[in-house]
């Protein structure tokens, strides 16, 4: 009688590709076609030559179909300023902008094809945010946050006072706390954090205890003769992040770890300068642009979009 027998073949764990040790697999480099452990790749592959122009991916999205983004334009509306360097959504369906320098500060309502101005303001601003109870946050390089009540349209100086602090930055989080960020002066000012290499800039992504999950630095391909300058920053309603990237026109969509998921050239629609972005509760997301260069007219346009995909 003839007797078979079955072979029981075990699989290795697959061992991190630099240290060679049994600690977890969680990222692969697809630059260096290397799996990396959380340490080898928060402490050693850093170390690598570009390795800061290298994409690593978590090894659960490897293999993953690419992100398509689809974008449509509902509405175009001009504006009469220079540049919508700010952009703020209200619960009423309106929107505040700022020309930022331009020292213009407006709440502005849609009306089919055509922008109504609600209000008007001359100021500086840095920042600006909506509040839940529709109020105004703006920093304007003093060291208190300055408010505008929605129902009265007043100025005051609201109770967010950072002295000696100055705030240049302001949001509100969807559980309604005040994130603001400051600098001891306001000589030197930035949005993003700027890295010495001709004006490139990154995007850092900060876990709740403030340690660095990410450093985004910008596309490889992109940015190979273009320096990364992101203008502004949102969160889609799938918690990704988009990086509008004035100089590229280019829309860069980041998963929330600040990995880079696709990009989406704003110019093949023909929105040029991406400058702000802002979501409406339903989903819309509002681009507000730059003047072209050398051109001193004041028509900074707002498009009304649908994105789709991220």
């Amino acid at each position: 009688m003839a007797f078979s027998q079955s072979v029981v073949r075990s699989q290795a764990p697959a061992k991190c590709g630099i240290c060679e040790t049994d600690r977890p697999i969680k990222w692969k480099c697809i630059d260096c076609s290397k799996l990396l452990c959380n340490h080898c790749k928060e402490k050693v592959h850093p170390q690598f030559q570009n390795a800061k122009d290298h994409q690593v991916v978590n090894i659960k999205d490897v293999g993953r179909p690419p992100t398509v983004v689809e974008i449509n334009i509902n509405k175009q509306y001009n504006t009469e300023l220079h540049a919508i360097g700010f952009m703020s959504y209200c619960k009423d369906d309106s929107l505040w902008i700022s020309s930022g320098a331009g020292k213009i500060l407006q709440r502005v309502k849609p009306d089919g094809t055509k922008l109504t101005i609600l209000s008007s303001y001359n100021m500086m601003t840095y920042g600006i945010s909506v509040t839940q109870s529709n109020n105004l946050l703006i920093s304007t390089g003093e060291t208190s946050l300055k408010q505008i009540s929605s129902n009265t349209g007043t100025l005051t100086d609201s109770v967010y006072n950072m002295s000696p602090l100055h705030p240049i930055a302001v949001h509100i989080t969807s559980d309604n706390k005040v994130l603001v960020a400051c600098v001891q002066g306001i000589g030197n000012i930035h949005v993003v954090d700027e890295v010495s290499d001709h004006g490139r800039q990154r995007v850092v992504v900060l876990g709740q205890g403030g340690d660095i999950i990410n450093i985004y630095t910008g596309d490889t391909e992109i940015n190979k003769d273009i320096p990364f300058i992101p203008a502004d920053i949102a969160t889609t309603p799938r918690d990704n992040v988009i990086l509008d990237d004035v100089m590229t026109d280019t829309l860069h969509i980041l998963n929330n770890a600040g990995l880079l998921m696709t990009y989406y050239k704003t110019s093949d629609i023909n929105i040029m300068f991406p400058l702000s972005l802002a979501f409406s509760p339903t989903g819309q997301l509002y681009i507000g642009c730059s003047k072209s260069a050398g051109r001193t007219t004041k028509n900074a346009k707002i498009y009304e979009v649908t994105i789709s995909g991220c």
